[in-house]
Parts: C-alpha cells; structure tokens; sequence
C-alpha cells in the first residue's frame, strides 16, 4: 500500500483499489482531477483494472462532469462512495448518471465497498479474458 497526500485529499493505493478522503472545503474539478489521474496512471498503467473508494467525512464539492471524463478510462472499473452521515445529503444518485451504468454506488461503510469494488474488478477481468478467448 502506498499513502499519498496531495494537497486536495489523501489517497492510499492498493494493489487494486484506491481508498480517497477529500479535504474539508475543497472543490473537486478537472484540474485536481488531472493530477488525480496521473497518480492512478503511474502507479496502475493504463491496463491495469482498478475501483476508487471516496470516503466521504468532509464537506466539499465535486463537478459531476469529472466521472464523464473519468469513465472513458477502460482500467477505471467502479467508484464508491461511502457515506456514513445519513444526515448530510447525498448526491450520489446525481453523479452516478455521469459515469459508467451500474458502477457507481454508495454504501454505509467501508468493508461493504471494498467488497463490492472487487467484485467490479473481477468481473472486469471475467470481460477482458472472455474478449481474449473471442480474439
């Protein structure tokens, strides 16, 4: 596992899934996103399948444009978001329409999407064998 703090958030990298917390009060946009994207690109390559895990503590806010951007990333298997404050509301529903169908889900602790995250990156792998076999 490797930590790595960049000055919007704190990342830990896996050996298949990131694990994400945002700073308080920051805005998440293409620019952050492009470093966000760098960090993932050198440590996974670009075949490599991985799912970010965004634990959501802290108030900030997101351009939900960035998981279209996101989402033409093939290795780039799922995100999701976990929220344990069920007060705070969520906008997890709205940023979902904006990434990959059914690879965007919101779960009330960390052990439930990391289990779920693999499952992603599992059936990615399934997919890229069977295109192989088909090859």
């Amino acid at each position: 596992m490797k930590r790595v703090d960049l000055n919007f958030g704190v990342f830990e990298l896996h050996s298949q899934i990131i694990i994400g917390k945002m700073n308080e009060g920051i805005h998440y946009d293409i620019y952050k996103n492009r470093v966000f994207i760098k960090l993932i690109d050198k440590f996974y390559g670009k075949l490599k399948p991985f799912s970010f895990i965004c634990i959501r503590d802290s108030d900030y806010s997101l351009d939900p444009m960035i998981h279209k951007y996101n989402s033409k990333y093939e290795n780039f298997c799922s995100i999701a978001v976990v929220e344990r404050n069920l007060m705070r509301r969520s906008t997890v529903k709205l940023e979902s329409v904006f990434f990959k169908p059914g690879k965007f889900c919101k779960f009330p602790s960390v052990t439930e999407a990391i289990l779920w995250a693999n499952h992603q990156i599992d059936l990615k792998k399934l997919e890229s064998e069977n295109i192989n076999l088909l090859n």
